[in-house]
């Protein structure tokens, strides 16, 4: 089942910029199993124009995401499904946002709880709000985190971040998530869609083929990425590179500097 464009909102507000905006407030923007298969629906779209190569994600209202819906989780919990099954949902859209060719940018408007935390990490950037928060629970429910979350978490993190934040579930507010690493900026919340539509023009105005290939490389250079793949990585890398679009630019910045 395809989810309205009421929830999950897909535009491309600038050139080579794609945005996902999670549209259900009234909720926390929490996500149900149509959500999650919006999503990826919305990444088909987006991956599918090659002028695309970066990807905005965001909350519309107070909140980023509270994550997976819990009357949902309850329901699907208390039947035939497994805990791990309904984790698989986040996990499977998770790994997916991980692997893009896409340059992802996670926009925290406001509070990332629970699985929302997973996709943030997921993204290749994160900027938050002054009003954004996080916080991971799964502790406090019994839930065992499935495995990529956890390796997101300690390679982003580190492990002794990733340990005190999944084992206490403890709340950061947005100095803390700076402090942690958990985002590279905190933008007052008055200049902060301003900020999201300027950070995704200028990797925008980059050449995409060398950014994806960059992604790609330092992605398996994290631990738990094998070293075949980390070859792979590098060599699409070295192939990626148009010595004459490096050339002209070059050339432009030196001519900008000396202007």
């Amino acid at each position: 089942m395809q989810v309205t464009p009421e929830t999950i909102r897909l535009s491309f507000p600038s050139p080579r910029v794609a945005r996902i905006d999670l549209v259900r407030p009234e909720r926390a923007n929490s996500l149900r199993p149509r959500e999650l298969e919006a999503l990826h629906h919305c990444l088909d779209d987006a991956e599918a124009r090659a002028d695309v190569h970066v990807l905005v994600i965001t909350g519309v209202g107070r909140y980023f995401s509270a994550g997976f819906d819990l009357p949902s989780l309850v329901e699907r919990t208390s039947g035939a499904v497994s805990a791990d099954e309904v984790q698989a949902d986040f996990e499977r859209v998770a790994n997916r946002l991980e692997g893009t060719r896409l340059i992802t940018l996670a926009a925290l408007n406001g509070p990332a709880i629970g699985g929302a935390t997973d996709l943030a990490l997921a993204c290749d950037l994160r900027i938050g709000s002054e009003q954004a928060t996080m916080t991971m629970p799964a502790a406090r429910f019994g839930l065992a985190l499935y495995a990529s979350a956890l390796r997101r978490f300690s390679t982003r993190l580190g492990l002794t971040q990733a340990k005190w934040l999944v084992l206490t579930a403890a709340t950061l507010d947005a100095n803390a998530m700076l402090a942690a690493g958990f985002v590279s900026e905190v933008v007052p919340i008055a200049s902060f869609e301003g900020r999201i539509s300027e950070l995704a023009a200028r990797i925008a105005s980059m050449p995409g083929d060398a950014l994806a290939a960059m992604k790609q490389a330092l992605n398996a250079t994290a631990p738990g990425w094998d070293e075949l793949a980390a070859q792979r990585a590098h060599r699409a890398l070295v192939d990626a590179i148009d010595g004459d679009l490096i050339a002209a630019r070059v050339t432009d910045a030196i001519a900008q500097r000396n202007s």
